[in-house]
């Protein structure tokens, strides 16, 4: 497969590779069994998410069932925080609730797999993100070149 060279929108010279996916197998519409039911919940958010950008291919499955744990385990460690609090008491010491260790763990091995997840969408789209053209997402605009051409800037 030769990937696609495209050239930036914009007063930059550079190339870059679109990836095409097309001939890769499409995600999966239902979560594996094993996921719980917050993290079969997210696994359906992010899939649909991903439909919507067009990016149901090259994404292998079990990074999408990974993200889905991650994010529900750190959700259920953000409850625990919330319900007993930052501090807690044993043994007649005050100590940092371990919930809160366990959380940032959690999301940060989700942001470790979400990174891979969207180096996937980033490198098979060549246009806009946006569902509206018009949009008025200024970081799009900026990094599309947009920015300084609306505003008559070189």
């Amino acid at each position: 497969m030769t990937p696609e060279m495209r050239e930036l929108h914009g007063t930059t010279n550079k190339t870059i590779e679109v990836v095409d996916f097309s001939d890769a197998e499409e995600l999966p519409s239902k979560p594996a069994a094993w996921l719980s039911p917050k993290a079969a919940e997210i696994y359906k958010e992010v899939r649909k998410w991903l439909k919507k950008m067009g990016c149901l291919r090259g994404i292998l499955p079990r990074h999408l069932e990974e993200f889905a744990h991650l994010k529900a385990k750190w959700h259920e460690c953000e409850e625990q925080v919330k319900n007993v609090g930052m501090i807690i008491k044993e043994d007649g010491k005050v100590k940092p609730n371990p919930f809160m260790q366990f959380a940032q763990s959690f999301l940060k091995q989700s942001n470790e797999v979400w990174a891979q997840i969207y180096l996937v969408v980033r490198d098979s789209k060549s246009t806009s993100w946006t569902d509206d053209p018009n949009s008025e997402d200024v970081m799009e605009q900026i990094l599309s070149g947009k920015w300084d051409r609306e505003r008559g800037q070189q």
